[in-house]
C-alpha cells in the first residue's frame, strides 16, 4: 500500500467521506480573489483584505514553509428540511441548514488532528504539518477542486457529485511529497444559471464569487451595524444565513446517500419561532445556540435580524415585545431595527 493509501485509509477511519491531495501550488483563482479585494467586494469583513493574508493566500508556503502536499478533506451535512406546516399563532424564522448542526470548526479541526497525528508513523519520520479549517487565509475551495472533490459552482461554492454543496471542507498542510488528484472533468454548471436567478439580491457574480457587499449571508451574520434598508424586506423571515442559492441547485436536489457523518447531528431548529426566538435572555441565547455556528452573529445580531423578520412578517402581535426593545434594549443596533420593524407593522 503507497503512502497516500494508507493515509486515505485512516481519513476514512476518522469519518472522512471525501479525501484528495492536492499540489502546494499557488491557488488557480488568486488573481481573481486579488480582483475581488481590489473591488471591495469582501464589504466590511476587512481582515480578508489585510496584505499579510493575500500574501498567505498567494502560496501554501507562506502558511507552512516546506509544504509539499495539502490533503483535503469533506464532511457532508444534512441538507434544509422543507418549511413546517402554518400555525395560525406561530411564525417562523429561517436558519441556514448548516448552523442547525454542532459546529465544524471545532469538529473538522479534533479529526484532522488525528489524522496528523498517524502522519508520522504512516510516514516512518518526523513530519511537519498544519491544519485549516476557516482558521487560515487559504483559498480552500481551489485545494478541493484540484484535489478533485468536485467543481467550483455559479454560487461560488464547492459543488461535490455525491453531496453537492452540502459539504464542510478542511485542509491539512504537509510536508510530505505526495501524488496529487486530478480535477474533475466538465462543468455541471455550464448552462445553468438557477442559483444566479434565485439569489435574492444578486449576489452572485459572473466569476463564479460573491459580492458580499449584496450577501444577506454576510449582513446577517457577520456585519455588526444596521442592515441597509433596502435590503431589509429581501431579508424576509431569514434570521441566519440564506441557503437560496444552495436550495436552487440541480446538484442539490439528489436524495442524500445514508450513513454519512453528520447527517443526524442537528441540535437546534431551523425554523425557530420569531417571537420565542426575540424573547430569549443572553444566557438562554447562549445555552441555546452556544455549540452552533448561530454565535457567529452575536446576541445583538442575532435580535437585530429577528426585528427585520418580525416586521417583514406582519406579525401583529410582536408589537409589544419590538416596542418595550425599542425603549430597553442596550444595544442601539436593535433599537432601531425594532423601530423599523414597528414602521412595518402599521404600514400593513
Amino acid at each position: 500500500m503507497s503512502l497516500k493509501d494508507a493515509i486515505k485509509a485512516e481519513a476514512d477511519q476518522l469519518g472522512f467521506v471525501l479525501f484528495g491531495v492536492a499540489p502546494a501550488v499557488s491557488p488557480p483563482h488568486f488573481p481573481v480573489y486579488q480582483d475581488w479585494i481590489s473591488a471591495g467586494k469582501q464589504a466590511g469583513m476587512a481582515y480578508l483584505a489585510r496584505p499579510e493574508a493575500l500574501t498567505a493566500r498567494s502560496t501554501p508556503e507562506q502558511l507552512l514553509p516546506g509544504c509539499r502536499s495539502i490533503l483535503c478533506v469533506g464532511l457532508p451535512y444534512s441538507p434544509p428540511l422543507p418549511p413546517p406546516a402554518a400555525e395560525a399563532d406561530k411564525v417562523c424564522g429561517k436558519i441556514a441548514a448548516y448552523a442547525t448542526l454542532p459546529d465544524y470548526h471545532s469538529i473538522l479541526s479534533d479529526k484532522l488532528k488525528a489524522l496528523a497525528a498517524r502522519l508520522p508513523s504512516l510516514a516512518e519520520r518526523a513530519v511537519r504539518w498544519r491544519i485549516c479549517v476557516d482558521t487560515a487565509p487559504i483559498l480552500e475551495k481551489d485545494y478541493a477542486f484540484l484535489a478533485g472533490l468536485g467543481w467550483i459552482g455559479r454560487n461560488s461554492l464547492l459543488l461535490t457529485p455525491q453531496f453537492g454543496s452540502y459539504v464542510f471542507l478542511g485542509e491539512l498542510l504537509t510536508d510530505l511529497e505526495l501524488e496529487p488528484d486530478q480535477p474533475l472533468e466538465g462543468d455541471p454548471c455550464a448552462a445553468c444559471y438557477q442559483c444566479v436567478q434565485a439569489c435574492p439580491t444578486h449576489a452572485l457574480l459572473p466569476e463564479r464569487s460573491v459580492d458580499a457587499r449584496r450577501c444577506l449571508s454576510y449582513w446577517t451574520i457577520e456585519h455588526r451595524g444596521p442592515i441597509p434598508e433596502e435590503l431589509r424586506p429581501l431579508l424576509g423571515k431569514r434570521i441566519f444565513g440564506c441557503d437560496s442559492c444552495q436550495t436552487a441547485c440541480p446538484l442539490n436536489a439528489q436524495p442524500s446517500p445514508p450513513g454519512f457523518a453528520y447527517a443526524q447531528n442537528v441540535v437546534i431548529e431551523a425554523y425557530p419561532d420569531l417571537l420565542e426566538a426575540f424573547n430569549l435572555s443572553q444566557e438562554a441565547w447562549e445555552a441555546k445556540y452556544g455549540q452552533t455556528p448561530v454565535t457567529r452573529a452575536k446576541y445583538a445580531g442575532f435580535r437585530r435580524n429577528i426585528a427585520y423578520a418580525l416586521g417583514n412578517a406582519h406579525v401583529l402581535q410582536a408589537e409589544p415585545l419590538l416596542q418595550q426593545a425599542r425603549e430597553q434594549d442596550p444595544d442601539p443596533i436593535v433599537r432601531e431595527a425594532c423601530t423599523w420593524a414597528l414602521k412595518q407593522l402599521k404600514t400593513y
